[in-house]
């Protein structure tokens, strides 16, 4: 990661994994020093989580004291912080010397929140709902045979959808 491309301020995201060998409550401990690390270069926490267990998707080897440890599962939590291009590498090399820290990945992001608030609603629920519409009685279906349902959508350059389409996306 090239860090020297820009020396304003950005926000960050720190996901971290945590070796499962530490005791649950030396957790709070464990994460409160990698807090300390971010805080060690920038004093601006946005938002974070506490490590929870979790298991891998695979395998992940850490290497400590020349000798190789095999982890199946690892304590899981992030921290978003702002900080500036310089401190990340600072980071990075703290959180490589942690024999604590399994793995970990900064990534630039934004400073809103990126939760989904609300769940997608499943399959089961759409037809739920579906099943709950009343039918339409066929005497509320009263088309004459001389009115016509026909609607014409205006006609719209291509110039003018891109234009909109492009708005909409910027």
């Amino acid at each position: 990661m090239n860090h020297n491309e820009h020396t304003e301020p950005r926000i960050y995201e720190l996901g971290y994994h945590l070796v499962p060998t530490i005791a649950e409550e030396q957790i709070p401990q464990v994460s409160g020093a990698v807090r300390g690390m971010i805080e060690a270069i920038s004093g601006n926490i946005i938002a974070e989580e506490t490590p929870i267990f979790i298991d891998l998707a695979y395998q992940i080897v850490k290497t400590v004291e020349h000798k190789h440890y095999r982890f199946d599962d690892a304590y899981f939590g992030f921290i978003k912080f702002e900080a500036s291009p310089e401190g990340i590498a600072t980071l990075e090399e703290a959180l490589k010397k942690d024999d604590n820290v399994l793995r970990y990945l900064v990534v630039k992001t934004l400073k809103e929140n990126t939760f989904l608030s609300k769940k997608f609603p499943s399959a089961k629920v759409k037809e739920r709902e579906e099943e709950a519409v009343p039918p339409v009685a066929e005497e509320q279906i009263l088309v004459s045979e001389e009115a016509s349902l026909e609607v014409e959508a205006p006609a719209v350059a291509s110039d003018e959808l891109d234009k909109a389409i492009d708005e909409l996306v910027a």
